[in-house]
């Protein structure tokens, strides 16, 4: 049966979010941190550049690029993967633990991953102001509220910026939703979460 990767974010309460943080905000950190991921995305930003402002995702053949597939790896690394693998902690336990007071964000791709498409959509400038790694963060209601206005510059735009980018997140090849969707959603939670002063969890996985 074939996987699919699911991206979700999501607010929690602050004692769980400090759990959260203690036993995964370092996997989170070095995952980052890494010269091969610091390095990864460095190619994007050129192959972007080359691109236009967005790699090509096929090819002449009808085929992925290499470009694109490199896109896909670097933010398919996650850190709660690789935690669920080491069963050191699994991270849909907490996605139980969502405040009712914040409607969550849960996408799911069909042998893809969600976040490789919004990455492709934003670009390198727009998706390097989220934090975190890879679509993996976990946040105390303080950061949120202090990086509210960095993910708002992120995510928010209009008129024919808005267009361009709704129609590279629907040219990623494995969409299964509307690209609206993957682009409004999660600032929606994000605005959400700060007005319930409540921490919030992004995470992605395979399942």
């Amino acid at each position: 049966m074939a996987m699919s990767s699911f991206w979700t974010v999501g607010a929690l309460g602050a004692e769980d979010i400090a759990e959260l943080a203690r036993r995964a905000g370092p996997a989170i950190e070095a995952a980052a941190a890494r010269p091969s991921a610091v390095a990864a995305w460095e190619r994007w930003e050129r192959d972007a550049a080359r691109g236009g402002g967005a790699v090509p995702v096929r090819g002449a053949d009808r085929n992925h690029t290499e470009a694109a597939w490199h896109l896909f790896e670097m933010v398919n690394d996650s850190a709660f993967e690789a935690l669920s693998s080491s069963c050191e902690l699994h991270v849909m336990e907490w996605w139980d633990r969502f405040s009712d007071n914040v409607d969550p964000f849960i996408e799911a791709y069909r042998k893809d991953n969600p976040v490789a498409a919004l990455f492709h959509g934003l670009g390198p400038a727009r998706a390097a102001a989220l934090p975190g790694w890879a679509g993996d963060a976990v946040l105390t209601s303080a950061e949120v509220r202090r990086l509210l206005p960095a993910v708002e510059a992120a995510f928010a735009m209009t008129g024919a910026e808005r267009t361009r980018v709704l129609a590279r997140i629907d040219d990623w090849p494995s969409l299964q939703e509307e690209p609206e969707e993957l682009l409004d959603q999660p600032l929606r939670v994000w605005r959400d979460t700060a007005g319930a002063g409540m921490g919030l969890l992004a995470a992605r996985i395979w399942f």
